[in-house]
C-alpha cells in the first residue's frame, strides 16, 4: 500500500462504509484501507523533538572559501520522543518511516571585524541552500544568526550546522541552540 492523502483516505472509507451487499467488504479490502491508514499517519510515538547546545563559549577555525562542519561539541538538551539520536555535533533521525522534519540552529558568535559568515543547516553533510543565514560581522562583538529547514527525513539522515566563510579566521561560538521536531 501507500501514503495517500486525507481526501483519498476519507474516500476509500466512505466506500467501504457504504457497501451493504454480502461479502462486499472483503478482508483485502478492509485490511488494504486500514494499511493505507498506517501508512498516511504520523503515530505519536513516531513524533518527537531532540536539542543540543553549547555549555561555554568555543573557538572554532574557518576554511577559506569552504563550507565546513561546525565542530563544536554540543550537549544533548531536551528531546521527547525516540526519534531522533544525537552525538557531538550530530543529530540523526531514527524513526522507521520517512517523516517531515524542521531543523533550526540559533546561534550568537564573535570573528575578526569585517568577515562575512554564512550558516547552514546540511543534511547527510550536503548543505541546504534555502537554510543559509548570511552575516557580515560589524566590530567584534557578538552577533546572532537563525537558520531552520523543512524537509523529509529518511531513516538515518543525520543532520548538523555548516559555516562558511570568505576568508580562513578564527571566531568563537558564544551560544548555541541545535533542534530538530517531526511535524
Amino acid at each position: 500500500m501507500a501514503v495517500q492523502t486525507r481526501a483519498q483516505l476519507q474516500t476509500k472509507s466512505a466506500t467501504v462504509q457504504n457497501e451493504t451487499a454480502p461479502n462486499a467488504n472483503t478482508a483485502a479490502r478492509v485490511g488494504g484501507l486500514f494499511d493505507d491508514f498506517a501508512d498516511s499517519v504520523t503515530i505519536n510515538g513516531e513524533r518527537g523533538y531532540a536539542t543540543m547546545y553549547i555549555n561555554s563559549p568555543t573557538g572554532f577555525e574557518t576554511d577559506n572559501g569552504n563550507a565546513i562542519l561546525l565542530e563544536t561539541p554540543m550537549t544533548q538538551g531536551e528531546y521527547a520522543g525516540t526519534i531522533f539520536s544525537v552525538s557531538d555535533f550530530t543529530m540523526t533521525y531514527t524513526g522507521a518511516t520517512s517523516a517531515s522534519v524542521r531543523v533550526a540552529v540559533l546561534l550568537s558568535f564573535s570573528g575578526i571585524n569585517n568577515r562575512e559568515y554564512i550558516f547552514y543547516i546540511a543534511k547527510n553533510g550536503n548543505v541546504i541552500s534555502q537554510s543559509a543565514c548570511q552575516n557580515t560581522t560589524q566590530g567584534t562583538h557578538a552577533h546572532s544568526a537563525f537558520s531552520e529547514a523543512f524537509m523529509k527525513a529518511d531513516p538515518n539522515d543525520i543532520f548538523s550546522v555548516y559555516v562558511f566563510a570568505n576568508t580562513s579566521s578564527s571566531m568563537t561560538v558564544e551560544s548555541l541552540t541545535f533542534s530538530a521536531f517531526t511535524i
